[in-house]
């Protein structure tokens, strides 16, 4: 099962690569637009009364949701099934993928984005403590028993 979730994560991430840097005509423009202030953003979609649903739902609810699957990490590396651990892992991925946008000029290097990815990293961490509490499907009984056929020795 890690390892069925190793190479979702790691396909995943190369479709979200892709998204991030080529999609929707991403062309490398003579310009790199950096934002850094904190929820300027997040604020225009809130505040502005001609709000594009559309961008809207790409941008806020998109960098959320897209993220949720990189709070699992612990399923396939157990040192990442703790909180701190995995927030730094996440954090300094996402803030090289804004880097590299602002360095070729692909997309905009957006403080907001590296929280609204974080928060939705965190939401799927959090979903996956919860679930793996509640034992919701048996998710952490079946991690367990996978572990556990690895290390027991067969008697002939």
């Amino acid at each position: 099962m890690k390892r069925y979730f190793a190479v979702f994560i790691a396909l995943y991430t190369t479709v979200l690569l892709y998204m991030m840097f080529y999609a929707s005509g991403r062309e490398p423009s003579g310009i790199s637009y950096l934002q850094l202030k904190p929820f300027i953003t997040i604020q225009h979609f809130f505040t502005g009364n001609d709000v594009d649903k559309e961008a809207f739902l790409v941008n806020i609810i998109g960098n959320v949701f897209l993220f949720c699957p990189f709070g699992w990490l612990g399923l396939c590396i157990n040192k990442f099934d703790k909180l701190v651990p995995i927030t730094l892992l996440f954090l300094i991925g996402i803030s090289i993928i804004e880097s590299v946008q602002y360095i070729t000029g692909r997309g905009v290097a957006d403080i907001d984005d590296i929280f609204l990815n974080t928060l939705g990293m965190l939401l799927g961490y959090f979903l996956f403590k919860y679930a793996t509490w509640k034992n919701i499907a048996n998710i952490r009984f079946h991690f367990n028993l996978l572990e556990d056929k690895k290390h027991v020795l067969t008697v002939s």
